[in-house]
């Protein structure tokens, strides 16, 4: 993907080019205008000048005499603007298209010839020589009885060129020069504005797993970067909880591999120095060290495989109060030595599209937890009806408070007073959380005002 300032130069440079561009063509048109409306104006005053040099005066008009006076044209003009400096072409024709009279600058050279029709006009010609004129041609009447006569008046454009080519170069010089400066303007500008990028990806790249309590400095970033830099801090803060979690969950597993190892070790060097003490009970104690070994590492490779699952998931129709019955099963010995309750309200027909496997895993990791740690002689709760959750679990939970709530899905927690027990490792309600995320379920506590912890299992808000 292209950078920004990359992005940014490639269209605005452009921009300022076109802008310039136009700008230029149209300083260069209004001057055009302006030049040539200067020099429509002197050829008007030049042909009112011919015009009023070429009247017939009132006597001879009294006495009805005819002029017939075409050939002088030129020169009375010239005696009556008496005007040295002023340089014009002059050409007068009849109706007949003939040329009557014209100026001595014009030598062999030709005016355009256009018949008049009804308005003057103007034009631009250009003469035999190459030079560049400006034409205004008009008709008119010499006398009474004359007929009327087409004149052309034309100045040379040479000067007004000779401006237009001097703006030209100072239009193109300027152009550049100033495309160039806005240029580097803007290169400047935009390594200034992107600079708290460039300083944000410094701060990103000094991060490491010992400095996440550090937070990226969102003091001199623009407005429309501080929600980045927000949520940057807070993926930080994730990632400081993530690690502290795991940092924990590590020291929690060398506890719990520690000390059946250490029991495991102990009673096996005291049976191999002193053989003729060994009893029954140290080779049982020894058999139930490895189990719980064996039973916290079977856990851990479950999860494991849970997180790091990247197959496809079959999906079929479960019944939910099939599983729940078979789950309920496999913990009858231990409700009826606790004489314990189970009071469910199932539904046979409720078929859901699920995984059965990781199903059972959730259910059974449930009762297997609310079975372990309800009291005596109480109940459990199980509801497979509920119209907000697929599954609901209660039971009685005496020694857990509200702060429990988010822990209680960690890996290898117990409450303190549980540490003690060997059968159980603290991984249970992990592995059915990790499970019903791969189910997109979400598997949530909830802990009432008579200690009663209520486990749901629900579909996930989309």
């Amino acid at each position: 993907m292209k950078s920004i300032r990359f992005q940014l130069l490639f269209w605005l440079v452009p921009s300022f080019i076109v802008i310039a561009i136009l700008a230029g063509a149209s300083l260069y048109l209004s001057e055009k205008r302006r030049l040539d409306s200067n020099l429509d104006s002197e050829l008007n005053k030049l042909a009112r000048a011919v015009q009023l040099a070429n009247k017939m005066p009132m006597s001879a008009r009294r006495f009805g005499a005819v002029t017939g006076t075409a050939n002088n044209i030129a020169e009375k003009t010239k005696r009556l603007l008496n005007d040295d400096n002023l340089a014009f072409y002059l050409q007068v024709w009849n109706e007949a298209g003939t040329t009557i009279s014209k100026s001595e600058n014009l030598a062999e050279q030709q005016l355009s010839y256009q018949k008049q029709q009804h308005q003057p006009r103007h034009y631009n010609s250009q003469l035999t020589s190459g030079e560049a004129i400006r034409i205004h041609s008009f008709s008119m009447r010499l006398g009474p009885r004359s007929g009327e006569i087409n004149v052309s008046v034309a100045m040379s454009k040479t000067k007004h060129n000779q401006q237009l080519a001097i703006l030209t170069y100072k239009l193109i010089s300027g152009g550049l020069f100033f495309c160039l400066l806005l240029s580097l303007i803007l290169v400047f500008t935009i390594r200034k504005t992107l600079a708290p990028i460039d300083s944000l990806s410094e701060q990103v790249a000094q991060v490491k797993a010992g400095t996440l309590h550090n937070r990226l400095n969102a003091v001199e970033v623009p407005s429309e970067i501080s929600p980045l830099v927000d949520r940057l801090n807070q993926l930080l803060a994730r990632l400081e909880q993530s690690f502290e979690r795991e940092r924990q969950f590590n020291n929690d597993l060398a506890h719990e591999l520690r000390t059946p190892l250490a029991a495991i070790r102990t009673t096996s060097e005291v049976a191999m120095k002193w053989p003729e003490q060994a009893s029954v009970e140290d080779h049982r104690y020894i058999a139930e060290s490895s189990a719980q070994l064996q039973n916290t590492i079977d856990s851990l490779l479950s999860l494991a495989r849970l997180d790091s699952s990247v197959a496809e998931i079959l999906i079929e129709k479960v019944c939910i109060s099939t599983l729940i019955k078979e789950c309920i099963a496999m913990q009858l010995p231990l409700i009826k030595a606790r004489y314990l309750s189970v009071v469910s309200s199932l539904n046979e027909e409720y078929l859901i599209d699920s995984n059965p496997d990781l199903l059972r895993i959730i259910i059974a990791n449930l009762i297997s937890n609310a079975v372990a740690y309800s009291p005596d002689n109480s109940e459990i709760f199980i509801d497979c009806k509920n119209t907000h959750s697929i599954l609901t679990i209660a039971n009685i939970a005496a020694n857990l408070n509200e702060s429990d709530l988010t822990s209680m899905f960690d890996r290898l927690w117990r409450k303190d007073d549980a540490r003690t027990d060997t059968k159980h490792v603290g991984l249970g309600l992990s592995i059915a959380h990790s499970a019903a995320k791969s189910l997109a379920l979400n598997l949530t506590a909830k802990l009432d005002n008579k200690q009663i912890l209520t486990m749901s299992l629900a579909y996930a808000q989309r």
